[in-house]
């Protein structure tokens, strides 16, 4: 503020600069740049306190942790058979238990354990790693422009970074994913690795992962211990980058593999030698709390030991600078199948292995006995002076046994083994055990094959949202197990990256290095409600048929829009029309993009008096706005438009007035939101716009004439008014009801007819038997007079001997 504007409202104000790390928006919000951590002290504060420990505490810190690690191995040895277990009933390794044991004998194994893993970590990984990236954005409280941009950049470098820079990572997700279901969890580790200069994922499968016996989950644990087989190489570069000390080791000793180590190697077809010619040498990393520094107390921490020398090779703190909570940093993420009471979660071998093994048993029987029945075995009596004996006889084999002198019969010299055919009560027990097993955890839509293609959507959706309960809540655990782990990564970038980093490995600016200070605005893509295609695609039919129904509601483009995302299609949404977006212009060539039907719209501070008076003068032209040609596109147009042009105009100049008239600018009043002044501003308006609506309505008075004259003509050059459907539908049926009415009018006179018709044909007929009956009455009489004439006759010529000339008359039947 001026001094002369202080001393003018009675008092002096000094503003303060705006600081450098303060940067102030257009809408009144700031947004504040933290300052970076000082570099020296972060790299004191992680440094490897190890290098500086004294020998006596750092062998104390390995003795007592060493004695932690043996009891925690030995407390979950069990563990590590049943994952060994689950490994071979896998048949993968063609070591499977179980079966008969005789030359021959069938190996097969039930393929349910291979078929669930297989079709499980399939389904996870389209939905936990999708082609595009893993990670998408999630805007945390109040949307604005910079956090959109901000969480935007975050998350396509983070996508790049998983899919093309962490260029093992999705091949250490489809390891664990795969693990998952037999082990009952897996874990995956990431961390910063100083020689490659960027992160790194690193699958872990269980059983080297050890939890003391007393914890009950493993982010809770008090101590978690990652069992390393680290390469003479990569031993040497972990020295070489600082992580380890550098001091005398000797020679390592030959890593002891676990059970189920040793089952996996069976399934890769590899075997581990006695060289030892990479250098393996076993390291245990501890995530543990101590008690050594007396300016923190116990706080969390990790030590790395050498097993082979005892030797502590790095002491780190294991919280951030700043947490004066110390909470325990994660580095290794859980990925969980089904929890159970303890730290350890179940799966398949736990849930199913009984009834793998029940399977796999089942199906050597029925494929043993098949077998034997194709070959069966046999006793033959071989020569000699004893009279029989006992064998073992093995199956598919024939044995020769001694027989009696003179056996003749060769019934008596060879007899087949009775062996029982292929049981078909033990081939449907089979098909029972697969399906009670798959019914345990269902990862298929087999249910779903019967189902009519006209059933409701609705119900198809709840069919398999009920049917698929124990894998969808499986996919709830992985989702959050993905959003731990792109939780870290994001604070790996927070502590190591800087803008040129970024500029170095990607080429270009793609994110800033304190976008990563701060909330975490960046989460999986996968959704934890929808766990398969068709439960996505069914949700998509569902509201396309809600879009049909109530197209009112719906956005129409944007109901396509996510039907095409649904279909995966690349670059679906280009196949879709611009949507044409209304740009600023000049009142001129608004007229010209409504006479050739394109979209304008009116901006806040435009002169909107200016820009009417240009629209109305082209509309009330002959030539062109009163024009047939031009009318009929432009009209409709420039009405909307003028509505737009009115309202602005009259808004801003009844806040003007107002503003003026006050002497205080209602923006003011608009900063605030409690509830007075909201009032007071109410009041303001209410007495401007009493006060300017003359004046309003004097500055727009040649409008309404002009509007209403316009959409007159609109009306007579437009097409003709459609007439109401309930009007088409009453006169169609007051039509249908005179044709019905004048059809039977008509029908009732065809048959009144036709009865007068019937009944003088009727009479015809009567007459002309009546006159039948007379002609025949008349042929009667004369025929009985011609009879008589004849006998006369005939008595006649008897008498008097002679042949009379006379005839007999016309009767019916004349003489001659």
């Amino acid at each position: 503020m001026d001094k002369d504007e202080g001393e003018e409202g009675g008092m002096e104000m000094e503003v303060e600069e705006t600081p450098s790390n303060v940067q102030e928006n257009a809408d009144g919000s700031a947004i504040i740049t933290l300052d970076e951590p000082q570099t020296a002290e972060s790299a004191e504060f992680y440094a490897n306190l190890a290098e500086e420990m004294d020998k006596r505490a750092l062998a104390d810190i390995s003795q007592q942790l060493l004695e932690f690690i043996d009891r925690d191995k030995e407390a979950r040895k069990l563990r590590d058979t049943q994952y060994e277990e689950g490994l071979r009933r896998t048949g993968l390794g063609n070591d499977a238990p179980g079966g008969a044991q005789f030359q021959g004998a069938s190996k097969v194994v039930h393929p349910m354990l291979t078929e669930a893993c297989v079709d499980f970590s399939s389904r996870v990984i389209k939905e936990l790693f999708p082609p595009n990236g893993p990670v998408k954005e999630k805007i945390i409280g109040e949307v604005t422009q910079a956090k959109v941009e901000k969480a935007d950049r975050k998350q396509k470098f983070m996508n790049w970074q998983l899919t093309t820079q962490m260029i093992e990572f999705r091949s250490e997700l489809e390891q664990l994913t795969t693990q998952v279901p037999l082990g009952g969890a897996q874990y995956m580790k990431m961390y910063w690795d100083e020689q490659k200069n960027r992160p790194v994922a690193m699958f872990i499968p269980i059983d080297d992962v050890y939890l003391p016996y007393s914890a009950t989950s493993f982010y809770s644990s008090e101590r978690k211990t990652h069992v390393q087989y680290l390469t003479k190489l990569e031993f040497e570069k972990r020295v070489g980058t600082g992580m380890y000390r550098d001091i005398n080791l000797s020679a390592p000793q030959e890593p002891t593999q676990t059970a189920a180590a040793r089952a996996n190697d069976k399934i890769e077809g590899k075997a581990q030698t006695s060289y030892n010619e990479d250098g393996l040498r076993t390291v245990f990393e501890i995530a543990c709390s101590l008690d050594f520094e007396d300016n923190f107390g116990i706080a969390p921490y990790l030590v790395t030991i050498d097993e082979t020398t005892r030797e502590v090779l790095s002491v780190y703190r294991n919280w951030e600078p700043e947490d004066q909570q110390q909470e325990e940093l994660i580095h290794i993420i859980e990925f969980p199948f089904v929890p159970w009471r303890g730290a350890y979660p179940i799966g398949l071998p736990h849930m199913i292995g009984s009834l793998s093994a029940a399977a796999t048993g089942a199906l050597r029987a029925l494929l043993d006995s098949a077998h034997i029945n194709n070959f069966p075995g046999m006793l033959k009596l071989k020569g000699g002076t004893r009279g029989g004996q006992t064998d073992r006889i093995e199956p598919t084999q024939v044995t020769e046994i001694e027989g009696g002198v003179g056996v003749d019969d060769v019934r008596k010299l060879a007899m087949p083994v009775p062996f029982n055919p292929p049981n078909p009560v033990l081939f449907s027990l089979l098909g029972y055990v697969g399906d009670t097993a798959r019914g345990v955890v269902r990862t298929t839509f087999e249910d779903f094959k019967q189902s009519s293609p006209n059933q409701p959507v609705g119900t198809t959706l709840a069919m398999i949202e009920q049917g698929m309960t124990v894998f969808s809540a499986i996919h709830a655990r992985l989702h959050s197990s993905m959003q731990m782990t792109l939780r870290v990564l994001h604070r790996l970038n927070a502590k190591y990256i800087d803008d040129q980093y970024v500029i170095d490995v990607t080429g270009e600016e793609m994110v800033k290095a304190k976008d990563f200070q701060g909330v975490m605005d960046i989460v999986p893509v996968s959704d934890p409600n929808i766990f398969s295609e068709a439960q996505r695609m069914a949700q998509m039919q569902m509201v396309l048929q809600r879009a049909d129904v109530r197209p009112q509601l719906y956005d129409a483009r944007k109901v396509e829009e996510l039907f095409l995302e649904r279909t995966k299609i690349p670059n679906a949404k280009d196949l879709l029309a611009k949507k044409p977006e209304p740009i600023e212009l000049n009142a001129v060539n608004e007229n010209l993009a409504m006479t050739l039907g394109r979209p304008v719209a009116a901006f806040p501070m435009q002169d909107h008096l200016a820009h009417i008076q240009v629209h109305m003068d082209y509309l009330t032209s002959p030539v062109f706005g009163m024009n047939a040609l031009i009318g009929p596109v432009f009209i409709p147009g420039v009405l909307q438009h003028l509505k737009e042009h009115m309202a602005y105009w009259y808004s801003l100049y009844i806040y003007e007035q107002a503003s003026a008239a006050t002497g205080v600018p209602l923006d003011e009043y608009l900063k605030g939101k409690d509830q007075e002044m909201s009032a007071e501003l109410d009041r303001t308006l209410a007495m401007a716009s009493r006060r300017y609506m003359p004046e309003v309505q004097e500055s727009l008075a040649g409008l309404p004439p002009i509007i209403q004259q316009a959409m007159q003509v609109m009306s007579q050059m437009g097409p003709q008014k459609p007439v109401d459907p309930a009007q088409i539908l009453q006169q169609e049926t007051q039509r249908k009801a005179l044709s019905d009415q004048a059809r039977a009018q008509y029908d009732q006179e065809r048959i009144a007819i036709e009865r007068e018709r019937l009944a003088r044909d009727a009479a015809l007929d009567q007459i002309k038997m009546q006159e039948r009956q007379m002609e025949l009455d008349t042929k009667l009489a004369i025929n009985r007079e011609d009879n008589l004439t004849a006998k006369e006759l005939a008595v006649f010529e008897v008498e008097q001997g002679v042949k009379t000339a006379y005839s007999t008359g016309r009767g019916i039947n004349p003489q001659p």
